[in-house]
C-alpha cells in the first residue's frame, strides 16, 4: 500500500491559529480540534483530519468510559495493540492500522462496549463510526479488515479489565477469550499522546 502523502505526520501544534478558518465552514456538528481544525464526524471531510490530533484526544480518553480504577487511555490501547499484532507477524500495513484502529473515537468519544453493541443509542453510534472510520481510512491510506487486530482487541480488552476494571459480570464478547500475558501501567494523558506519537512516526517511516 502507497505511503501518505505526509500532511497528516505529527507536528507541534499551537491553538493560536486556524488552518481552518476562524469559523466553521457551514452550520453544524463541528467539533475545533487542538490543532484549530474543524471536523464535523456526520459529514466527514478526510482533509480536516490530522494525526496530532487524533494523538491528543485518544490520549485524552479513558477506556470503559471512566469506569476504571486508574485514567487508561484509548491511546495506549492502541499503541499495545499495534505492538502485538506485530509480534504475531502482521506486516507494516497490519500494524498500522492496528495503531489507527480506534482513529475515529478522536472525533466520537469512546462509548462503552455494552452501550455501543447493546442499545438502540450504540446502533445509531455505529451507523456514524462507519462512515467516520471509511473517511479516516481514506485520508490515512488504512488497510481494511484486519482479522488480527479485533482478536489481539479482544483479548486486550480482557487483559485490561482484570487490570483496570472489575471482573464480577459475565460479558458475552469474551466468552473463551484469553487475556494477553501482559503486566499493563496505565500511562499519564502525555506519555500516552507521546508514545502514540512516536508510534505513528515510526510506522509511516516504514510504508
Amino acid at each position: 500500500m502507497a505511503r501518505g502523502d505526509g500532511t497528516g505526520s505529527l507536528r507541534e501544534v499551537t491553538t493560536s491559529s486556524s488552518p481552518s478558518g476562524d469559523a466553521p465552514p457551514a452550520a453544524g456538528p463541528y467539533l475545533q480540534t487542538v490543532s484549530g481544525r474543524w471536523v464535523n464526524p456526520f459529514d466527514p471531510d478526510p482533509a480536516q483530519f490530522d494525526a496530532g490530533d487524533i494523538a491528543r484526544a485518544l490520549a485524552n480518553q479513558c477506556r470503559f468510559g471512566g469506569h476504571s480504577r486508574v485514567f487508561y487511555s484509548v491511546a495506549q490501547h492502541c499503541v499495545i495493540v499495534s505492538r502485538v499484532v506485530e509480534e504475531r507477524g502482521g506486516d507494516i500495513e497490519d500494524v498500522f492500522a492496528a495503531l489507527m484502529h480506534d482513529a475515529g473515537e478522536a472525533y466520537l468519544g469512546d462509548m462503552p462496549h455494552p452501550l455501543k453493541h447493546r442499545s438502540p443509542l450504540g446502533a445509531a453510534f455505529r451507523a456514524a463510526e462507519a462512515r467516520l472510520e471509511e473517511a479516516i481510512r481514506d485520508r490515512f491510506k488504512i488497510k481494511a479488515d484486519v482479522p488480527e487486530i479485533k482478536r489481539v482487541d479482544r483479548a486486550l480488552l480482557a487483559t485490561e479489565r482484570r487490570a483496570f476494571s472489575a471482573e464480577v459480570w459475565h460479558w458475552p464478547e469474551l466468552e473463551d477469550v484469553e487475556p494477553l500475558d501482559l503486566e499493563l501501567t496505565a500511562w499519564s494523558p502525555d506519555d500516552a499522546a507521546d508514545e502514540f506519537a512516536k508510534r505513528y512516526a515510526e510506522l509511516d517511516v516504514r510504508r
